[in-house]
């Protein structure tokens, strides 16, 4: 079962090279800034990783979870980047969005996932306990950035939607399975688990290479595309008074 985790490991990697070779031949790396550094970010650690596994293997699992723990982190940016282009057309409301996007983050942190490290027994359950509730603060920043979004009826495009998508994948196969390492006895669930570690990021980074294999600039005037009462306009305006006085008080 390992052999097959690794096998599939081995499938993701190749997929992160994919995306970051046609993120530069299709220059999108500009237009994805944080979403290409995290990327390279996965893709040199998966290089320090298989390293460490060919020349000091007893120090692998130390190695691992250390490189878990730092990812579960630089995954945020990915929220980040989706945020920024939600609101791209309006630069005050974008740094509002980021401030609310890492606001959120920094509260579940404190509520929800602190816990799991103060008052879990064990490092594997503190681990475990700790992913999990990480995961679902991504979740919950996620749903939160898709509700902005449907609000205003925002056409995301290909790119950002399937970020959105892959992401969401990802995390939700990822609560499942940690949801059920916990319920289940170690013994019986340990070896899927490491089978559907890998699975769940290897379909996320499939609809990432298929919705960023060209780029797609956001529609024009997708920010916006609907408003209160069914009035296009009206939204419009609001969101430009809106960013105009975030703007001067940013300014300040």
């Amino acid at each position: 079962m390992q052999s097959v985790g690794m096998a599939i490991s081995a499938c993701a990697f190749l997929l992160v090279g994919l995306i970051l070779i046609r993120g530069f031949v299709g220059r999108c790396l500009s237009a994805f800034p944080l979403f290409y550094s995290y990327m390279t970010y996965v893709f040199c650690g998966s290089v320090c990783m298989y390293l460490v596994y060919g020349f000091d293997r007893p120090a692998y699992r130390s190695a691992y979870w250390f490189y878990y723990l730092i990812s579960m982190l630089v995954e945020f940016s990915v929220l980040v980047e989706i945020s920024d282009h939600i609101f791209q057309r309006f630069l005050a409301i974008r740094k509002l969005g980021r401030v609310i996007t890492v606001g959120i983050s920094a509260a579940f942190a404190i509520a929800y996932v602190l816990p799991a490290v103060l008052w879990s027994h064990g490092r594997r359950a503190a681990l475990l306990d700790l992913a999990l509730r990480t995961f679902v603060t991504k979740l919950v920043v996620l749903a939160a950035l898709f509700l902005v979004a449907h609000h205003y009826r925002s056409a995301l495009g290909k790119n950002v939607g399937g970020l959105m998508l892959g992401f969401s994948l990802y995390l939700g196969v990822d609560i499942t399975n940690l949801a059920a390492d916990k319920a289940f006895d170690p013994a019986i669930y340990t070896n899927i688990f490491w089978i559907m570690t890998p699975v769940s990021y290897t379909l996320c980074l499939l609809v990432w290479t298929v919705s960023l294999w060209r780029y797609a600039p956001m529609p024009t005037g997708s920010t916006v595309a609907a408003g209160f009462n069914g009035a296009p306009e009206v939204v419009a305006l609001e969101l430009t008074r809106l960013n105009s006085d975030l703007s001067k008080f940013l300014d300040r």
